[in-house]
């Protein structure tokens, strides 16, 4: 196309997978069991998506350049979660997440929150919330209205798989100079924050893990002087805030550059040497995101790093 300077190619697909392995499926208490659990094939679901991507390159004179960009995206929904198409499941090994018809495989199910408790008086007057709630905790939806806070009311919060998946690359050579870069990024995914990246101090009885405040969460914490802040008060020991909510999940899509490099090409340097290629290299040192944590490629922050920014400098050389 255009002289084999245009190429684009396209797919799409569509996957029907039945008789999926439930391994913790409970046995119906006619058995004389309400704890037993079983493996067995149950449940439908469906992925469905496409790809697309693009290449131009042209020359001009002594100037060439190669621009490319590639898109695709995965949508998936549960048809059937049990033996009938109107099942619901909820996953007893991870309970924050649920299947029923419709809805992606792999979801938050968690609680809708209605900002944070300003005041004991606040606190006295709301039938629903968990017992020692204090000022600063966060406030959970009732959503059932029976006024009493439990797993009836969770709901589903959104889906953990990234959509519209893309990358970019660039290449260009002038003379003896050469310049490459490859960038990659999610239009849309919705992170959870959990551990010591999410929670300010997190204190288990079992593991005695302690983390330190982020200066992100320390400068964004409620105190009755900032009522409206982003994350609730801060806190030692178990607390109701850490149950999966609408609180913990954030914005994870991003834009990253991975590598960049340029470089210089001297031909003939001596009589035994045909060139000598001196460059400069660059990798994951430059992200544009709104990701609350450090990492937003990866959930949870418990013993990990955000991703380490590599600098280079070297040379090759061609021999005659």
């Amino acid at each position: 196309m255009l002289n084999n300077r245009l190429t684009v190619t396209a797919d799409i697909y569509k996957k029907h997978s039945f008789d999926l392995i439930y391994s913790d499926f409970p046995v119906p208490p006619l058995t004389g069991s309400y704890y037993l659990t079983s493996s067995v094939n149950i449940g439908e679901v469906e992925n469905k998506g496409w790809e697309i991507s693009a290449k131009w390159t042209d020359q001009l004179d002594e100037f060439s350049y190669s621009i490319g960009g590639m898109l695709f995206d995965n949508r998936n929904q549960v048809l059937k979660a049990g033996y009938n198409t109107t099942d619901t499941l909820i996953f007893k090994g991870t309970n924050d997440r649920i299947w029923y018809r419709g809805i992606p495989i792999n979801n938050y199910y968690g609680y809708r929150t209605d900002g944070y408790f300003q005041n004991q008086e606040e606190i006295d007057a709301t039938a629903a919330k968990f017992p020692n709630t204090l000022p600063g905790d966060i406030k959970y939806v009732d959503q059932n209205g029976d006024g009493i806070l439990n797993d009836e009311d969770r709901a589903y919060l959104g889906d953990t798989a990234p959509h519209f998946n893309y990358s970019v690359t660039l290449d260009m050579r002038y003379k003896n100079w050469d310049f490459s870069l490859l960038g990659q990024g999610v239009g849309k995914r919705v992170g959870r924050l959990g551990g010591q990246e999410g929670y300010p101090v997190f204190v288990d009885g079992g593991s005695n893990n302690l983390g330190a405040p982020r200066q992100y969460y320390a400068d964004n914490r409620w105190t009755p002087e900032t009522p409206n802040s982003r994350f609730p008060r801060v806190w030692t020991g178990s607390s109701t805030n850490t149950y999966l909510s609408d609180v913990w999940l954030s914005d994870a899509s991003f834009f990253r550059i991975k590598s960049l490099q340029l470089g210089y090409t001297m031909p003939k340097v001596r009589n035994n040497i045909r060139n000598l290629r001196i460059y400069f290299n660059a990798q994951d040192f430059l992200t544009f995101t709104n990701w609350e944590g450090l990492e937003p490629e990866r959930d949870g922050g418990n013993g990990a790093y955000p991703r380490m920014a590599t600098y280079s400098v070297g040379f090759q050389v061609t021999l005659f």
